[in-house]
């Protein structure tokens, strides 16, 4: 062999240590295939699989060719190497799939679970070691004992909870306490064999606790914030982004637990997780974020497998030893210690049930019992037994260390198998994982518009020519309503009882008889109403999200006013109440207004004010729009809801919208124009980029483009998108920049000589700009506030951008044709009709006061009978231009002469009906074209009233269809991802 091959393989010898590794791992990732697998048929948790196929793979694979120097490797492992390399995946992991509102609502029972519980329960541990097992230990020895067997694994449990359907509150509120159990039990063996090593005294070991703890929790803070600051910063780079979590999670626990600085790595990792599960998750981008946790998944189940093999192959190696100081008594006291440590940790829950019980959700008996059997051994305590045990500062206890790692070994395999069955037992005896009735009455509504779906499939394919030769009966067996019905009912409460007292009806009589079992009140259904609204109109804040529709903050404000909202579900609809509060307080406004005034200092402040307000409207137009959006899928869902009772909860829904409406419009729209238009700016850019950004793929995905043309596309959308991301806080737009938006057929030599011309004024509310029937000197271009428009023929109200009384521009109204007054304080500039005198801004004021050019001369254009509605949709799709003299102008389409003449025939007021002519004007001439393929519409209808009617119905057809389309795309790209 040559010495490079040899320097691979570690030896001249076998396979060398480093193959040894890789086998290993390779072996362990197979065995935990097999073992989900296996779970499959033999419906059992993977966990204790796991824990057999180590046994088995220690006992059997040392006699197996070069596998046997591979297993026999853990033997001699670092047990620190399980602390730095496994540790900090499944700790983060676990923190970053944690909900934090519920959490967070729940740590008043969490911290005392994963603190004076552990502790108690570690004393009492203590105390049974020493005087009923009888063990001549310390109580150093004694209380590292207890500190270790009382670590609940993180792993396990939630392993577990995977396996039932128990309430979610209970979930994450057994989640939580193993979380951070599992930084506290570090702590405190750390804290205990410190003092075992340099047998120090209790003052040095409470001191370092606290360096430990608050160490700890001060290095997830400082990481968190700092990598919070550069992933905010990567766009659409999945690979950048979830690399920057890998190494943000190992660095941060080595350099806490690894270094000089000896603070808890665990805690600290924590801490990092929980930040990036409440803020950390909108600062990854979209694209991103569904891959990254599919990753941090893959990676902890992996871990978790692996460490559940070496605890059993750990387990196996103490049948195979023959050098261990242990006797009968040790076996016998092994299992009294596993019966006992459920009773320690049972006392230790129900002396803190008091706190348990009005903290957070509270807590029930049944669920302090299930709890109690939850404390589930595993990892945690098998990486830290190893510790203890091959710590060589403990001199001259050989006797304890045997007993540590058989104690901890033995209990950890008998709580993954034992107590995974009596958590499962529990939970189903106390009937904490079945359905509601109401939930299981909607069940049947949803169930039963499936069936109807499914039946009407079978219909449509057994009349289909292609299918002739389907043997249906065989279908129908396999896949068929009823067999989804019986499947569905097997696994609710009200239906397995009725499925075994009618196992032979159709599935028709089934959920006949099924609904009929149900006798819901009018408060509960409303409840339950209620709550599928708000966890709707969550998943829809999430999208909005995503879709780039609102701010990474603003979301996370919007959903957890639904989780406060869902904890109140049974009191009227108040969600808006809430969020104003938290969103909007005007004296802190009117603070923060009057500071932003201060030289040099005012620009920190008013940035400040401006990121407020721009996330109160943002959320305030989100909430507006996801609950509309809401409200219309609420109605299509298939539940069997009372028809009074749905309207009434959607009643108690769009109270809240309008409320919105009115604080967006006293509070937002007149004081902080700039603000809406920054962020409908931001939303309409984000929506573009992100539309490209799918097609790009699209056209990728379907071989259009080469991988380099893909690579260079994306990358300068993904540019855009950075650019667009860091955009600095929005400033008011000058009159300008206003004019040239609202004029953009004028050069930039038109905008100043108009600038020259208009004159600035503020009004207050109430004050009237102009007054039907008085001469007219103009119109009003509004810089800011909002302005009230009236007279019998129109009734609106314009804000920032709209120009008040666009018709007194036109040559032909010397008089104004209606009333205009400021609502609120009001900056506007007064543009004079002189402007028509320059060319450069006709066509842009017609197109402007189009629609009130036909309002005022319905009759002269021959719109009798028109509606409103209708002629504002003809005019939005249609064109105006401005022709000179001698122009030539095609009929086809049809048009309505709005000033001008084209010939003796077609002057001001005409209504010129389609013909394939092309006629050159004899005078200059403004004209509305008609939408295209309104032509049609005219020849195949009587009278224009029904054309217009006509062309309203289609065109809204049409929008709507191409809504559906888009719409159809988005769940088409959705489908294609989740596969």
């Amino acid at each position: 062999m040559s010495s490079s091959a040899r320097s691979l393989s570690g030896s001249s010898e076998g396979i060398g240590i480093a193959a040894e590794v890789v086998l290993f791992v390779f072996i362990a990732l197979l065995l935990t295939i097999a073992c989900y697998e296996l779970k499959k048929i033999v419906k059992l948790p993977p966990s204790p699989l796991l824990l057999v196929m180590g046994i088995i793979l220690r006992d059997v694979g040392q006699y197996i060719g070069d596998l046997g120097p591979t297993v026999k490797l853990l033997d001699n492992l670092d047990p620190h190497l399980i602390l730095l390399a496994i540790m900090p995946a499944l700790i983060f992991e676990a923190a970053l799939s944690t909900d934090w509102y519920t959490f967070k609502r729940e740590l008043g029972q969490i911290i005392p679970m994963a603190t004076t519980v552990v502790m108690l329960s570690a004393f009492l541990t203590a105390v049974v070691i020493k005087y009923i097992l009888d063990y001549d230990f310390t109580w150093e020895q004694a209380m590292i004992i207890g500190v270790i067997l009382n670590a609940t694994d993180h792993v396990a449990v939630v392993a577990q909870l995977k396996e039932i359907a128990a309430d979610k509150r209970f979930e994450t509120l057994i989640e939580g306490e193993t979380l951070l159990n599992e930084a506290t039990v570090i702590v405190l063996f750390t804290v205990f064999s410190t003092s075992l090593e340099s047998h120090a005294g209790y003052e040095e070991g409470i001191i370092l606790f606290l360096r430990l703890a608050f160490g700890g929790f001060g290095m997830g803070i400082l990481f968190s914030l700092t990598m919070g600051y550069i992933i905010e910063r990567i766009v659409n780079d999945a690979m950048q982004e979830t690399n920057l979590t890998l190494v943000t999670a190992y660095l941060l626990f080595f350099v806490a637990d690894g270094t000089s600085l000896h603070v808890s790595g665990a805690l600290a990792v924590v801490t990092y997780g929980l930040y990036m599960s409440a803020y950390g998750k909108t600062l990854i981008s979209p694209t991103v974020e569904k891959g990254l946790h599919g990753f941090w998944n893959i990676v902890a189940t992996n871990m978790e497998s692996i460490v559940f093999i070496m605890g059993g192959m750990l387990l196996g190696s103490i049948f195979t030893k023959t050098d261990q100081d242990l006797d009968t008594k040790d076996i016998s006291m092994v299992f009294a210690l596993f019966v006992l440590l459920h009773f320690i940790r049972g006392f230790s829950i129900f002396v803190h049930y008091p706190i348990l019980k009005h903290f957070g959700y509270g807590i029930t008996a049944k669920e302090a019992i299930v709890m109690t059997i939850a404390g589930l051994k595993g990892v945690i305590s098998i990486a830290l037994s190893l510790i203890l045990y091959h710590n060589e500062n403990i001199l001259e206890a050989q006797k304890f260390k045997d007993i540590v790692i058989f104690f901890t070994l033995v209990i950890s395999a008998l709580t993954i198998v034992i107590d995974n069955f009596l958590i499962k037992f529990a939970v189903k005896k106390f009937g904490m994982e079945t359905l509601t009735d109401v939930q299981e009455n909607m069940l049947v509504g949803v169930t039963t518009a499936i069936l109807q779906h499914t039946q009407k499939k079978i219909d449509h394919l057994r009349a289909d020519k292609d299918f002739n030769l389907v043997k249906w009966d065989e279908v129908l067996k396999l896949a068929g309503p009823k067999r989804l019905l019986i499947q569905i009912m097997k696994n609710t409460k009200v239906g397995a009882k009725l499925l075994k007292k009618h196992p032979h009806d159709e599935p028709n009589d089934l959920l006949k008889r099924y609904s009929k079992k149900f006798n819901l009140t009018t408060s509960v259904l409303t409840v339950e109403t209620r709550r599928r609204f708000y966890t709707t109109l969550k998943g829809i804040y999430w999208h909005e999200f995503e879709s780039g529709q609102c701010l990474g903050y603003t979301s996370l404000i919007l959903i957890d006013s639904c989780n406060r909202a869902l904890d109140n579900e049974s009191q009227t609809m108040s969600d808006w109440d809430t969020l104003e509060k938290d969103l909007y307080n005007q004296r802190e406004m009117r603070f923060y207004n009057k500071l932003s005034k201060i030289p040099l200092l005012g620009r920190f402040f008013k940035k400040h004010l401006y990121s407020k307000i721009i996330t109160t409207y943002d959320a305030a137009s989100t909430f507006i729009k996801a609950h509309e959006e809401t409200e219309e899928l609420m109605d299509q869902m298939e539940i069997d809801v009372d028809e009074v009772i749905f309207h009434e909860v959607m009643k108690e829904a769009h109270l809240q919208i309008e409320k919105c409406k009115d604080f967006v419009r006293d509070h937002i729209t007149d004081s902080y124009p700039e603000v809406i238009a920054e962020v409908q700016s931001k939303m309409a850019s984000h929506t573009l980029l992100i539309a490209q950004r799918k097609l790009i793929n699209k056209i990728f995905h379907q071989g259009v483009i080469k991988e380099l043309e893909y690579e260079h596309l994306i990358e300068a959308i993904d540019k855009n998108m950075r650019k667009l991301a860091l955009q600095k806080a929005p400033s008011v737009p000058s009159i300008k920049e206003i004019l040239k938006n609202r004029f953009r057929s004028a050069k930039e030599s038109d905008i100043e000589s108009l600038m020259a011309m208009i004159e600035e004024i503020q009004l207050q509310p109430d004050e009237t700009l102009f007054e039907e029937g008085k001469p007219s000197d103009g119109a009003y271009l509004i810089f800011n506030g909002r302005v009230k428009e009236y007279s019998n023929w129109i009734d609106q109200e314009l804000i920032i951008g709209n120009i008040v009384g666009v018709q007194h521009l036109l040559q032909e109204y010397t008089t104004n044709t209606s009333t205009a007054i400021a609502l609120t304080s009001v900056h506007a500039a007064h543009i004079p009709s002189s402007i028509l005198k320059n060319e450069a801004f006709i066509e842009d004021c017609y197109k402007e006061a189009s629609e009130e050019l036909l309002l005022l001369n319905l009759t002269k254009f021959g719109l009798d009978g028109v509606k409103e509605d209708h002629i504002f949709r003809v005019v939005k799709n249609s064109t105006i231009k401005y022709f000179q003299i001698n122009s030539s102008i095609d009929l086809k389409r049809g048009l309505l002469v709005l000033w001008g003449r084209i010939s003796k025939q077609y002057d001001t007021y005409s209504f010129v009906r389609p013909i394939k002519k092309v006629i050159e004007c004899v005078d200059k001439v403004v004209v509305l074209f008609f939408p295209q393929h309104f032509d049609e519409i005219l020849r195949s209808n009587k009278t224009i009233p029904d054309a217009f009617a006509n062309y309203y119905l289609r065109s809204m057809a049409k929008s709507m269809k191409i809504d559906n389309y888009a719409k159809h795309d988005e769940d088409e790209d959705k489908t294609a991802k989740e596969h």
